[in-house]
């Protein structure tokens, strides 16, 4: 489930946008790579060590363009400014349930629609800082 926050203070409410069927979360880690030579072989192939110098997260959403969250996805967009959100995972402590939150700017905004069928909305978000677990309550 992805949940937008509302940017009120000092309790932000989260809410649901209508109508998104298939969502996601992606995490991404950015690395720089080093040729580390043998010291005691300088003829042998050098190995490649890795270190990981940035972590980032995207998430996606699609479905049937619910038009009672057409607004709260508009505004959003045109705003250009980030929001907190959660992408949870709606299930008991036990079975891994949790929510990542985290602030976020989307990044993508479509709507798109075939003669005779439903309207359909695509949105693409990125984090902006960090993600932070949080388990669901027990």
């Amino acid at each position: 489930m992805i949940q937008l926050g509302d940017g009120t203070t000092p309790t932000e409410v989260f809410v649901a946008p209508c109508a998104l069927t298939s969502k996601g979360i992606n995490f991404s880690a950015e690395s720089n790579d080093f040729n580390v030579p043998d010291c005691d072989d300088e003829d042998a192939a050098v190995w490649t060590e890795r270190v990981v110098s940035a972590l980032s997260a995207g998430v996606s959403g699609s479905g049937t363009l619910a038009t009672e969250s057409l607004d709260l996805w508009e505004e959003w967009f045109l705003s250009g400014a980030a929001k907190n959100i959660r992408v949870k995972i709606d299930k008991p402590v036990a079975q891994g349930g949790r929510h990542y939150a985290m602030s976020a700017i989307l990044t993508a905004f479509n709507i798109t629609a075939n003669i005779g069928e439903l309207a359909q909305i695509e949105v693409e978000i990125a984090s902006n800082g960090e993600v932070v677990s949080v388990p669901a309550a027990a």
